[in-house]
């Protein structure tokens, strides 16, 4: 028996098909006519969520949100032309941080390419330099149906397994593009047979062999240990194994303000919230320079710790799923492609004891935490509204447990790092750290937020607010609950603490660059609620209530950069002078 079809349409439709067969669950889908076949496949499809979404660069970063959050892939489908080069910022973010992203663009046939035809680019391959994998399509073919059906298959394997991260799939497209428009006879047992719904499962690459015994004994035989732990999605068991890894043989741990092992309950014997500012004393680096040091994740968020690694004479390890060389400094020989959690409990399995140190290693620099920590309380925790640096311990307190909180780039990210001591509470933290840019924070924050049962927070400053104020929409148009702690401080603050701020013939109108907008109306265009606290009583107030409402929130703390940037250089220079009186002591 033939059955009539648009081969547009069973093109697409095999290909999504073998999507939602694979796990995913969510599509983000901006308008557009050349793309009628694929979003017709995912609209249809009764299990994919999708979310149409106008903006192709929102759209593409709140697919981000999504994945990050759910952890599991999802596809953006856009027409052709310049709307596929508005995907690009989302998929470098993506590429940076390995989130899986499944990138499906419409185009226009081959012939047509550099001839003048309308909305006509070159897609081959666009975003070769940041992305995980590229698939062309073909032209639909009901002869090669299984064609579709492998690049589905695969595209899943990479980008959820193998190199984990986005991939792309151009799809070419002649007229009509509608499902009844027919253009071909296909027997129905061959559908049939296409549309199985056979289990595809994908696992892991085989890993190269590590000598855990090796790294047993040399761990072992080394007191002078630090562990840095950076930015990434952990298993949620890595932070029992790192505790245990730490007491087996008595390395302190730092914990970026960006990962969500900062926050959490966890043994305060062993974590050292406050090293971004005590590596600040001239004399740390010498009394206190590892023989080793291990970096679970990314590279650390503060310039001073980059430093500090690139300077320190340790045997350094990278370790990381995927062998990522994440060392800015370029001074790391030993790079580990494992499962951070696996690595901990595999060495630690691997040691016959507990290491036994003859030195106060752990110790001084629990020493120095504490000191940091009393120096903090006294001047960050007490700090006078509207102290930026306060906000992030403000919130730390305030916000309810196990709540997500995206933290926008620039200075947002810098305080919590800075000041954001760990406790009790598990929070949730989410980045676009992965290239550091500010262009869909917002975005991002609502797909995380859509992907949440969980209260979602964000973040950010004027500037990285504006950038993305389309993305808003998602929060009417998906009715998406979202609390935004807005840090107005009149434009790049950031800015502030580099030395360009010391030309004010140039720096206001070029880097600081105000705004100068009411954001209130703004939030109100999008029927959000928008208020401006006046105290950090206030601001707990709202905070508490924030996570009760249905809807946008915009809670805004105008604020004085330069002020806060004096602040911040006076408690790092008092602790600095502890620290140093503190060395003194201990090598006397």
């Amino acid at each position: 028996m033939k059955l009539s079809i648009n081969r547009n349409t069973v093109w697409c439709d095999l290909f999504v098909d073998r999507l939602a067969n694979a796990g995913v669950k969510y599509a983000c889908i901006s308008p557009g006519s050349r793309s009628t076949a694929l979003t017709l496949a995912f609209a249809s499809n009764k299990n994919i969520e999708t979310f149409p979404i106008v903006d192709e660069r929102s759209s593409s970063f709140f697919a981000l949100g999504l994945a990050k959050k759910s952890k599991s892939p999802v596809a953006i489908v856009t027409t052709s032309g310049t709307a596929v080069a508005e995907l690009y910022p989302a998929i470098i973010e993506a590429y940076y941080q390995r989130t899986p992203l499944i990138i499906c663009t419409a185009d226009r046939p081959p012939i047509l390419r550099n001839s003048g035809a309308n909305q006509t680019i070159n897609q081959q391959n666009i975003f070769a330099n940041h992305i995980r994998h590229f698939f062309y399509a073909g032209l639909p073919n009901p002869k090669k149906l299984d064609k579709i059906k492998k690049i589905a298959e695969d595209a899943i394997r990479i980008s959820c397994f193998t190199d984990k991260g986005p991939v792309h799939v151009n799809f070419p497209f002649e007229k009509p593009f509608e499902p009844k428009s027919y253009t071909d006879e296909i027997d129905v047992r061959t559908i049939e047979k296409l549309f199985s719904n056979s289990a595809k499962h994908f696992s892991l690459p085989n890993q190269k062999k590590i000598n855990f015994d090796a790294l047993a004994a040399k761990f072992g035989k080394t007191e002078r240990g630090l562990i840095l732990v950076g930015f990434n999605n952990y298993e949620t068991d890595f932070g029992k194994h790192l505790v245990n890894f730490s007491k087996t043989f008595g390395y302190p741990i730092y914990v970026d303000g960006a990962a969500t092992l900062r926050f959490g309950n966890h043994s305060k014997n062993y974590f050292i919230d406050n090293l971004t500012s005590v590596v600040r004393a001239k004399s740390f680096q010498k009394q206190f320079d590892p023989e080793i040091i291990i970096q679970f994740g990314s590279a650390p968020t503060a310039n001073v710790l980059l430093e500090y690694f690139k300077n320190s004479k340790a045997e350094k390890f990278l370790v990381n799923d995927f062998g990522d060389k994440n060392d800015p400094s370029l001074t790391a020989k030993n790079i580990i492609a494992c499962n951070p959690a696996e690595f901990c409990e595999s060495v630690v399995r691997q040691t016959k004891k507990k290491a036994v140190r003859k030195t106060n290693w752990l110790k001084n620099f629990l020493a120095v935490q504490k000191i940091a920590e009393e120096i903090k309380n006294k001047v960050i925790v007490q700090a006078n509204f509207p102290f930026e640096g306060r906000v992030a311990t403000e919130l730390a307190a305030a916000l309810p447990d196990k709540s997500n909180l995206m933290l926008s780039n620039s200075l947002p990210i810098r305080d919590v790092d800075f000041f954001a001591s760990s406790n009790e509470k598990r929070l949730n933290i989410f980045t676009n750290r992965g290239a550091s840019g500010i262009d869909g924070i917002n975005s991002t924050a609502l797909g995380i937020a859509k992907a949440s049962k969980e209260p979602t927070f964000l973040l950010t400053g004027d500037l990285a607010f504006y950038h993305d104020s389309n993305g808003l929409h998602s929060a009417i148009k998906h009715g998406i609950p979202l609390t935004v702690i807005l840090i107005n401080n009149s434009g790049g603050g950031i800015f502030e603490s580099l030395p360009i701020s010391d030309y004010p013939e140039f720096f206001t109108a070029n880097f600081l660059t105000p705004l100068e907008l009411d954001f209130a109306k703004l939030v109100k265009a999008y029927y959000g609620d928008f208020v401006r606290v006046g105290s950090w009583a206030e601001l707990r107030k709202q905070v508490g209530t924030s996570s009760k409402r249905n809807a946008l929130r915009v809670i805004e703390i105008r604020t004085d950069a330069r002020k806060s940037k004096l602040l911040r250089q006076k408690y790092w220079d008092v602790v600095a002078k502890k620290i140093d009186e503190f060395i003194d002591e201990i090598v006397r």
